[in-house]
């Protein structure tokens, strides 16, 4: 057996069981909603105690509940920040949830999307929505249509020019050339 000569107890958050693979999980399928109640939504402000601040898919603005498995020790692949995406599981009134009127609905956390399935979660519109100006104009990826329900004025003006200053921009002396001489 090898020795320790770190030293400590950091030895133990190391072994394999709880480290990533080298190559990460890039190759791994994206669990995306497939039962009721669960919704991607976009980490906008991390509030302390344990609870963040989430926009969802549907819209609305909910506070996310951070359990313990994404707090502890073995947090490091489930480290969750600001525009980080998530997958999270809403609390029903049917499971005993009491809403307040004048606080936020609740939500857990089910799942920490990693970096490497953002591009492939931005494919869907509704979590692109999620996205803040700033963050689309990073991507480069800009809304090739606007539509909209005004009607466009076609009709072009007359533009008068300034026929001097063409003239004196373009001016050259004529020569003649012919073209039998080439």
């Amino acid at each position: 057996m090898v020795k320790n000569k770190k030293g400590g107890s950091s030895h133990k958050k190391m072994a394999r069981k709880n480290v990533a693979p080298k190559g990460g999980y890039a190759n791994r399928k994206v669990r995306v909603p497939k039962e009721e109640g669960e919704i991607i939504a976009r980490v906008t402000a991390i509030s302390g105690g344990g609870h963040a601040v989430i926009q969802c898919t549907d819209g609305k603005t909910r506070t996310l509940v951070i359990r313990g498995k994404f707090r502890g020790r073995n947090k490091r692949d489930n480290t969750i920040k600001n525009g980080c995406f998530v997958l999270a599981a809403l609390r029903s009134v049917t499971m005993g949830e009491v809403v307040n009127p004048k606080k936020k609905e609740k939500a857990d956390i089910l799942m920490v999307y990693p970096d490497s399935s953002k591009k492939e979660l931005l494919k869907k519109p509704e979590v692109y929505a999620l996205l803040d100006e700033s963050s689309k104009k990073e991507l480069g990826e800009d809304d090739v249509f606007e539509f909209s329900n005004q009607i466009l004025d076609t009709t072009q003006e007359d533009v008068k020019s300034n026929k001097t200053t063409k003239e004196d921009l373009f001016k050259k002396e004529e020569v003649e050339f012919d073209w039998d001489d080439i």
